[in-house]
């Protein structure tokens, strides 16, 4: 396995059911949708090239070349708000954090989970699950991607045959422990 940094990532899947970032795709791409349209196309091609081919998930096992998946706004949504709440607050995990970031977790009273943050942006699920990522060297899709495949649970929901939507999201901040931080949902309704 290779050490890019001692890179961070924590995985979930679930079935059936201060600090202003510097970079970010919604804030400063805001008017400029076709640069933001580039990010989310090569966030989607990243993961289904790796997924068009089979990869050894560690004690997941064998997972055989899955179905490409469609990109889906609103599973963007959900990983941006997380991923800006990671950035802005310099926590990483899949909990919100209960700060006025975590905009889910205001709104329910409690830090968010990734399966309300993704309900909470209008995404009717029948399978979930969330990938995230952070680390100083993690700073291109390519690479963030090659670190997922390389943990067993990582791999697995990146690979999981049954999800047919993607939405995936980097938010950046020099300021914080891990500079680049990423969440990846996955779904199916």
């Amino acid at each position: 396995m290779k050490n890019l940094n001692l890179p961070l990532l924590v995985s979930t899947i679930l079935l059936l059911t201060a600090c202003t970032p510097e970079t970010s795709q919604k804030d400063t791409f805001k008017n400029e949708s076709s640069t933001i349209d580039s990010f989310k196309s090569e966030y989607l091609s990243a993961v289904n090239r790796a997924r068009s081919v089979s990869h050894m998930c560690g004690g997941q096992g064998l997972f055989l070349a899955a179905p490409a998946l469609t990109w889906n706004e609103k599973l963007y949504d959900a990983a941006y708000e997380h991923s800006l709440d990671m950035a802005t607050t310099n926590t990483f995990g899949h909990a919100g954090s209960g700060e006025a970031s975590d905009i889910t977790g205001q709104k329910i009273g409690h830090p968010s989970k990734g399966d309300e943050r993704v309900t909470a942006q209008g995404y009717r699920w029948r399978m979930y699950g969330e990938n995230v990522g952070a680390g100083t060297n993690r700073d291109k899709v390519e690479t963030m991607v090659e670190g997922f495949l390389e943990s067993d649970l990582h791999c697995a929901n990146l690979m999981n045959p049954k999800f047919k939507e993607l939405g995936m999201a980097m938010v950046k901040n020099s300021n914080t422990t891990y500079t680049h931080y990423w969440t990846q949902n996955f779904g199916t309704r």
